[in-house]
């Protein structure tokens, strides 16, 4: 909630969603995260349609708006030497496999590969599949499910490296 959101940000945490932000590194390059939620609505042939009763539209409208300020924020971050998107959801339906197929339209939605097809960042990183895959790819972009459950840990680490200067 926002409440706690502003706790967040007065400590210096960065609450990304729907937004972006870039950290210079000491040896001059620029690192940009772009964040979102996602939201859900399935993958495929089974992904949630645009029709039907005013809740079902709404569900859809809400991922849309998740994919808008997705797209907004790999924008942002166009410019960075190292783009990473980061979201709750998955955009993909590689990352879910593992998981009840019933269940994959709440796991996450092929709607938000999209901004990510455009924008090709060099890493997507999701959680939410509990019982899912560690990896797929959009493109050549890593996608990378990082639950808990998944990872075996309470984090994983992942490397980037900045160009040299």
């Amino acid at each position: 909630n926002d409440a706690i959101a502003a706790v967040l940000r007065g400590a210096g945490v960065h609450v990304l969603e729907g937004a972006s932000v870039v950290v210079e590194s000491g040896a001059g390059g620029s690192i940009g995260v772009a964040g979102a939620k996602g939201f859900v609505g399935g993958f495929l042939e089974s992904r949630l349609p645009d029709f039907g009763e005013q809740s079902l539209r709404l569900v859809y409208a809400e991922t849309g708006r998740e994919v808008d300020a997705l797209d907004a924020s790999l924008a942002a971050i166009a410019g960075c030497d190292v783009r990473i998107a980061l979201l709750h959801y998955s955009p993909i339906p590689d990352t879910v496999v593992g998981e009840r197929e019933t269940i994959w339209f709440a796991l996450g939605s092929d709607r938000l590969a999209a901004p990510i097809a455009r924008h090709v960042p060099d890493l997507v990183l999701h959680g939410h599949a509990h019982h899912g895959r560690p990896a797929g790819a959009i493109g050549r972009t890593p996608v990378l499910n990082v639950a808990r459950p998944v990872v075996g840990a309470p984090f994983r680490v992942v490397s980037v490296r900045l160009p040299t200067v």
